[in-house]
């Protein structure tokens, strides 16, 4: 699990740079969601792998998180991204010209918002802290859902619901609210599947990342 315990580390140390940084700023509370979110998911994906194995047979790969990061894997990162990108646009545009919401601190704490530093933060912010956060939650539920049912559609499905109801919750607003909700919904499946397909979180994680940036910088122009 080299890979992941390098990345890991890293969002360690992102997480504590965010939380100085946005202390005492509005995005104070966000910070310390997604941090503490990341590190409760972490603490139940070990306890799972401890004490309930994996599944074998015709379930094995399923619950695989752990792999390497594999050049063979590229095709399913960079065909995860495109399918968000093209369902944002498909389902998003078709409805409303709103971009889709990401975490911005760069954005809200810096003096030139579109400048390259506030820019990288809001970059670094959604790479190394917002997308692990999310992605660690969400295949914690599902683990633990699918460990508890055996039915995977209904352990993909409810997670990723809930996932984009937190997204209606905290950043969609308004008449086009459930339009965006199900373009989250179905970003989150294509997460996982981007997951399943190569058995590592760390694609999800990457995948995740590439589209919030994609996000971040469609919106400079």
């Amino acid at each position: 699990m080299r890979d992941l315990i390098l990345i890991n580390v890293i969002t360690a140390l992102a997480a504590i740079n965010f939380l100085l940084k946005t202390k005492g700023t509005s995005l104070e509370t966000a910070t310390w969601f997604y941090v503490m979110s990341w590190i409760l998911s972490l603490v139940m994906l070990l306890f799972m792998q401890l004490y309930c194995g994996k599944p074998t047979g015709d379930y094995e790969n399923v619950t695989d998180y752990d792999e390497n990061l594999r050049r063979s894997n590229l095709p399913w990162l960079v065909g995860g991204v495109a399918a968000m990108v093209i369902v944002s646009c498909v389902i998003i545009s078709g409805f409303t010209r709103s971009a889709l919401y990401v975490p911005r601190p760069g954005a809200v704490l810096e003096t030139a918002p579109l400048s390259v530093s506030a820019v990288v933060d809001d970059i670094l912010y959604n790479f190394v802290l917002v997308a692990p956060a999310e992605e660690t939650m969400k295949l914690m539920g599902m683990m633990a859902l699918y460990y508890k049912t055996k039915n995977r559609p209904l352990s993909i499905g409810i997670p990723s619901g809930i996932w984009a109801a937190f997204h209606g919750y905290f950043a969609y607003v308004g008449s086009t609210a459930p339009v965006l909700i199900v373009s989250a919904f179905v970003s989150g499946v294509i997460l996982f599947v981007v997951m399943w397909k190569t058995g590592a979180l760390l694609n999800a994680q990457i995948a995740h990342g590439s589209f919030n940036t994609i996000v971040i910088l469609s919106s400079l122009f």
